[in-house]
């Protein structure tokens, strides 16, 4: 349990969700998914719930056994009910949920160990630190191309790849969630940056901003706990 309370995830909350730093951005992002089929389509994935933890090795891999994620090797993340387990270090991991899981989310790790007491790894909302995009369409890899130097070709970043580098010359964290599909991740501070570089590659190939529900689905985690 983290002994810093007040950026712990409030089990119980129930408060609405908070304002993305993308809100202005997308407040005029249409719903079709046209872009994402023929081109690329971005949207503002910020809400999304980010929990860090943090835990001796063994520890963190046995919370991730019981918690339902596979193993796998490094740079991979895993998919599961809860969402996407992503390992950044052999004792830090990031845990990506629904938008407002955050306190079941964290509820679930407490109670991972199958006893009575809390999870003894360190549990960070960290979920107003993290802005993210989503792009997903037969031209998101080439967006992402033009401003990353990751290298994201099939062989060397399939499906579930996890790749912390340089993301528009700023530290982020890319994850292909899909055959067509990518997640941003990247300081709350440079949102607009992001945004504004993503869009400026995304039109020059014919692309779109578009809304989150207009992004074609994944195998979607349960959303243990998120708001209606």
């Amino acid at each position: 349990m983290s002994t810093l309370a007040f950026l712990r995830a409030d089990h119980g909350a129930t408060a609405p969700l908070p304002r993305s730093p993308l809100a202005a951005e997308t407040a005029a992002a249409g719903s079709s998914p046209a872009a994402c089929r023929d081109t690329v389509g971005w949207a503002d994935s910020s809400l999304l719930g980010k929990l860090e933890l943090q835990a001796p090795a063994d520890e963190l891999a046995g919370l991730r056994a019981a918690l339902g994620f596979e193993q796998a090797a490094a740079g991979v993340a895993a998919r599961g009910d809860a969402g996407w387990w992503c390992p950044l270090t052999p004792t830090r991991a990031l845990l990506l949920g629904a938008a407002g899981a955050t306190g079941a989310l964290a509820a679930l790790v407490d109670g991972a160990d199958g006893t009575a007491g809390q999870s003894a790894a360190r549990v960070l909302d960290v979920t107003a630190q993290f802005a993210a995009i989503t792009l997903a369409g037969p031209l998101a890899r080439e967006t992402i191309a033009r401003f990353c130097a990751l290298d994201l070709r099939p062989a060397h970043a399939p499906v579930a790849a996890l790749r912390p580098g340089s993301v528009a010359r700023m530290p982020g964290i890319v994850v292909r969630e899909a055959e067509e599909r990518y997640l941003l991740l990247f300081g709350a501070a440079y949102a607009s940056y992001a945004w504004e570089v993503v869009a400026d590659a995304g039109a020059r190939l014919g692309g779109a901003a578009v809304s989150e529900d207009a992004l074609p689905p994944i195998n979607a985690p349960k959303e243990v706990g998120s708001h209606a």
